[in-house]
């Protein structure tokens, strides 16, 4: 049966609804929709679902794009809720059966958590679980960035893919419901029982995928997807020499200045853990150890230090050698043959900033400004971003000026859903979002090319790298910190979100620094295309970045590694398999192959914890 078939066969299962009922103060649940009409064509049907004792009619669309490739859609403003005065839809889930397994049976969910978890279908306590595309603030560390959710199953491999709707939807994965599993996209239509319907189409994309590819097929069909928003990073290269020069270079975060502690009324003094003179000590030190190329970060150049007092960046902070400083700075990096950028940040604001302008400040719905937390600054808040470059755009211009150059680095850019209800520019979680993302286009066209820290399936169109990729999940020091054998991990982190995206942007992993086990961490990041990187100071007894003379050391092998010996940042990865839970093999667009051995074992003749090209 083709994936086309198992759609139309959904019948009264297509759809499931959860709503509030008015009168009785309670929350009800639609399991079985009636199916009252249809048009067939031969690769297209339109159905008519209704559950006629809520007043619910939904009109939906599936179609066969080509074949092992179907789209089902509701399309804008179709949605209708006859007895509305009652009965108030606030969730509604769409092909809810369609990926059911067994408990016992062979195979797993592909979660969008992390960068990808594998979730297999042994007996557990039976739970239920919903994760909010693109976070939300109460359980952002599940760091949900992907728009999709998978099966690995002997019926078919399948990804699913939320390309309509995505902003108010999440993922719903059921696991022992009666010797059951489940899992799909479920929309949430309210937030609110007094709330409007949004008029706007809820899309979910399904591929097929190739059973011996295992979770990677599903991660080359996630790509094919990526591919139809965005450029290849080869294409953005090809006359770009800034993220030419990008891709094949180290990314070094230098912090130097910070305010500890941090205070509500940012009122705590800056303490300078790298002067500008100092960092230009640890530049010599890298090009002594064969670092050629590397895009140099400046981390709390200006008022405050990091995160001091946002929106504010100057004048630039006295304590590190000020405006003189800094410029010295970034003509002593340039002739080394660096690019030297600023760290910025255009998402937050403080109250202890000189330039603090509440009108300007994202607002919760009865009106107080959205709190982002306590940092160097002091209490920080969400500007909105619909208008964020009408009041502080002009600080692209004055940070240029001080002569900085190469691939722009914006912090905290892609972090949780937010929203703004002031009136005067109310935003969604989608247009707050996207707006957030659009801004990026200015120092994108003015320096060439643009990193943020983390990246949401949304925002990926909008760069050129992810400062860092990783998520707690599928990290090295997670799986060196766990006293299990690997093979026993249960979720199991996969590196699903690497292979989708790597030759369509550069990207880090960790900072060397932080690794409990660098061996291991850099051998990970040799499976996982990621470049090494570093984030350091030339004083350590603070906590803010790690030693530089020991990162350098433990950089310069990974240093030839990656960008002299493998030179495959901008490649595509064709064949990606893990026979073996932490062994991987690695075949790249270029022909490179590789072998990586993380385990403790030997493996198809690799030794335990080494690699090999061949």
């Amino acid at each position: 049966m083709t994936l086309f078939e198992r759609i139309l066969k959904s019948g009264d299962g297509f759809l499931r609804a959860e709503l509030f009922d008015v009168a009785l103060q309670r929350k009800v649940v639609c399991n079985r929709f009636t199916l009252i009409r249809k048009f067939r064509s031969e690769n297209r049907c339109r159905f008519f679902f209704a559950a006629e004792e809520f007043g619910l009619v939904i009109p939906v669309v599936a179609e066969e794009l080509r074949p092992g490739v179907c789209r089902v859609r509701i399309e804008a403003g179709t949605m209708v809720e006859q007895y509305a005065i009652r009965f108030r839809l606030m969730r509604l889930a769409v092909l809810p059966e369609l990926l059911r397994t067994k408990v016992g049976d062979r195979g797993a969910y592909l979660l969008p958590i992390a960068s990808g978890v594998l979730a297999d279908f042994r007996e557990r306590e039976h739970v239920v679980n919903f994760d909010r595309l693109y976070m939300e603030q109460k359980e952002w560390e599940k760091f949900v960035f992907m728009n999709c959710f998978g099966v690995l199953h002997e019926s078919g491999n399948i990804l699913g893919i939320v390309s309509g709707g995505d902003f108010n939807c999440g993922i719903r994965s059921e696991f022992n419901s009666d010797g059951a599993n489940r899992i799909g996209a479920e929309f949430l239509i309210r937030e609110r029982v007094e709330d409007l319907l949004k008029i706007e189409a809820k899309e979910l994309l399904f591929a097929e995928c190739p059973r011996e590819q295992d979770y990677a097929g599903l991660a080359f069909a996630y790509r094919r997807y990526i591919k139809e928003h965005m450029d290849t990073l080869k294409v953005r290269m090809a006359e770009n020499p800034v993220l030419q020069y990008s891709v094949n270079a180290l990314r070094v975060k230098i912090f130097c200045a910070v305010k500890e502690p941090f205070l509500p009324d940012g009122s705590s003094p800056v303490r300078a853990v790298t002067t500008f003179a100092e960092a230009e000590i640890i530049l010599d030190e890298m090009k002594a150890a064969g670092i050629d190329k590397a895009v140099v970060t400046v981390v709390g150049w200006n008022l405050g230090g990091h995160d001091g007092a946002y929106p504010t960046h100057f004048p630039v902070e006295p304590a590190l050698g000020g405006e003189e400083g800094l410029k010295k700075l970034i003509r002593h990096a340039l002739d080394l043959g660096y690019q030297i950028v600023p760290h910025d940040n255009i998402t937050d604001i403080y109250r202890g900033s000189p330039d603090f302008d509440p009108d300007y400040a994202a607002t919760h719905r009865g009106g107080l400004p959205v709190i982002a937390g306590i940092w160097g600054g002091g209490q920080s808040y969400k500007t909105c971003p619909r208008v964020w470059l009408e009041r502080y755009g002009y600080e692209f211009d004055r940070i240029r000026d001080l002569g900085f150059q190469g691939h722009y680095y914006l912090d905290a850019q892609s972090s949780i859903m937010w929203a703004c209800h002031n009136p005067n520019h109310p935003a969604d979680e989608r247009e707050y979002a996207l707006a957030l993302s659009a801004i990026t286009a200015i120092p994108r066209m003015m320096f060439g090319a643009v990193s943020v820290e983390v990246a949401s399936a949304y925002l990926l169109p909008y760069l050129d790298e992810v400062s860092r990729l990783h998520t707690p999940l599928s990290t090295p020091q997670m799986i060196a910190n766990c006293t299990k054998n690997l093979q026993d991990l249960q979720p199991y982190p996969v590196p699903f979100y690497h292979i989708a995206l790597h030759g369509m942007l550069c990207y880090q992993d960790h900072w060397v620094g932080d690794y409990k086990d660098p061996e291991l961490g850099l051998l990970m990041e040799i499976a996982l295309g990621a470049r090494p990187s570093m984030e350091v100071s030339f004083h350590t007894d603070h906590g803010w970045g790690s030693d530089y003379k020991k990162c350098i050391a433990l950089l310069k092998d990974a240093y030839r590694t990656c960008f002299c010996d493998l030179h495959v940042q901008a490649e595509e990865i064709t064949v990606f398999r893990e026979p073996v839970r932490g062994f991987y093999e690695v075949e790249y667009a270029n022909g490179v192959r590789l072998q990586v051995n993380t385990t403790s074992s030997d493996h198809a003749g690799v030794p335990a914890r080494s690699w090999r090209k061949s």
